[in-house]
């Protein structure tokens, strides 16, 4: 029997008929396999590499397997170009991190429906994005959207919209909070239009990143949001992920430039913080 192993779960085939819940590990490989929505057997080994929840692949192939036995986690085909079969959570796996005291608002084990399949590229991009991030060195924390929605629906100044992900990064011994947008598809207009007025008043995050499936797609948002005065940068999705430290960002006039790598736009925002709080002494003296 695993250490710190709290419940006996029904198996739904294999040798035995339970399995031994370890909540130092299955339950971290639940709360990644939830976050994610979909993500494929190499980001979710990546992850708990990087993480350590494992060491072994070995390990990880068998722990991911006892949980797909258990009804916890859904085996999906593959998706490409990502490698490798697809996993979601189930409703069984929900219930058990509700059990374990790690359940959502916005997404719970009485549900009617999960996730949606075709969007399954979408959030596999969204687990690539953070995976660059985090071997960038730059990621310090990650919000996906089932937090970010729970979070809105569960205190009295949510954030300006349900985003895809929010990311804390830390550049030369500074913090930013950064909204992740991935855009696959053209919206229409006035869909633009309300996000850009809902963006206006946002106070929680110091910046959008839009990263977009294509160029001709990055430059159609570039013209909504140009007159934006909330700070706004966009990025084809697979250059930023082959280097995001290097690749350099579109910006919306809101910065002052046309185009700077990531850390050059992090130097900006630290700018602007800095005479947004120097203006705030300033009027507080008066």
């Amino acid at each position: 029997m695993e250490r710190n192993s709290t419940q006996l779960i029904p198996a739904s085939a294999g040798r035995s008929a339970y399995i031994h819940f370890n909540k130092e590990r299955d339950q971290r490989l639940l709360l990644a396999i939830r976050n994610a929505t979909f993500i494929s057997h190499r980001q979710l080994w990546e992850y708990v590499e990087a993480n350590r929840i494992e060491t072994s692949r070995r390990s990880y192939n068998w722990r991911i397997e006892r949980l797909i036995r258990a009804g916890l986690v859904d085996r999906l085909p593959q998706q490409l170009p990502f490698p490798g079969p697809v996993y979601a959570i189930t409703h069984d796996g929900l219930a058990c991190l509700e059990a374990c005291g790690v359940g959502l608002v916005s997404l719970t084990s009485e549900s009617r429906s999960l996730a949606n399949m075709n969007q399954m590229r979408h959030y596999l991009e969204l687990v690539a994005i953070r995976a660059a991030l985090r071997q960038s060195g730059l990621l310090r924390g990650w919000t996906s959207d089932f937090e970010i929605r729970s979070i809105n629906q569960s205190i009295d100044a949510p954030l300006a919209k349900d985003y895809d992900g929010i990311a804390d990064l830390e550049w030369e011994k500074r913090k930013y909070r950064i909204a992740i947008e991935y855009e696959h598809s053209l919206k229409s207009s006035d869909r633009y239009r309300a996000i850009a007025s809902a963006i206006s008043s946002e106070h929680q995050v110091e910046m959008i990143l839009y990263l977009t499936s294509s160029v001709d797609l990055l430059y159609r948002l570039k013209l909504e949001f140009d007159r934006q005065d909330f700070p706004v940068a966009l990025v084809p999705s697979y250059t930023f992920r082959s280097n995001p430290l290097s690749v350099r960002l579109y910006l919306t006039r809101a910065f002052g430039a046309q185009r700077a790598v990531l850390p050059a736009v992090l130097r900006m925002l630290a700018t602007e913080q800095g005479a947004r709080k120097a203006n705030l002494t300033l009027a507080g003296s008066a």
